[in-house]
């Protein structure tokens, strides 16, 4: 595998931050900001069937996240949907990625946290397509100290294990989750 160079890194993270935060400040984008920083170390991963990569940044109540999982794992294909069926497949795929965040992060309930999609694609920069979908995250009260749990490969049985990168105003972790068992604390 090749190893991007800084420069490199350093334009993913400036493109990244940009299509994140808009026009908004970097500074009051903290939470997309540190998603971007962690995003092109794992967009270089390996593909790797059966797993997911998860990136969380969180700073006091508010955050990011997002998800990226092959087409083969999601709906059973990585090409263009080509059929009326696969098309279909991929929908509804699409849609239970927007409208279940909060049943694919599970903050403590007792945070009120609302885990909503802000964009769900398709990556296909390199041999075989990506979904990625990206959330934002809103809490009434800051998840720091509380486990943040998932519900990934419960919605998504192709999906066996999600690597996890959390990084917060007040922690920074990763975790390999097998079959949702597991958490992170930011």
């Amino acid at each position: 595998m090749q190893v991007p160079s800084a420069i490199t890194l350093a334009g993913a993270i400036s493109s990244r931050l940009a299509a994140i935060c808009g026009t908004r400040s970097p500074l009051r984008c903290a939470p997309a900001l540190l998603v971007a920083i962690a995003l092109p170390v794992t967009a270089s991963a390996q593909h790797v069937h059966g797993e997911a990569r998860l990136i969380v940044g969180v700073e006091g109540r508010t955050g990011q996240a997002e998800l990226r999982a092959t087409g083969e794992d999601l709906f059973g294909f990585e090409h263009a949907a080509r059929t009326a069926e696969e098309r279909t497949k991929q929908t509804q795929i699409f849609t239970r990625l927007r409208t279940e965040g909060a049943k694919l992060l599970r903050f403590d309930p007792s945070l009120g946290c609302q885990v909503a999609a802000k964009n769900v694609r398709i990556d296909e920069s390199g041999d075989h397509g990506e979904v990625v979908a990206s959330y934002t995250i809103n809490c009434r009260v800051a998840p720091q100290g509380k486990p943040l749990r998932f519900g990934i490969s419960s919605a998504f049985p192709g999906i066996d294990r999600v690597s996890v990168q959390l990084v917060s105003d007040t922690a920074q972790t990763g975790a390999t989750i097998s079959r949702d068992r597991g958490q992170v604390v930011p």
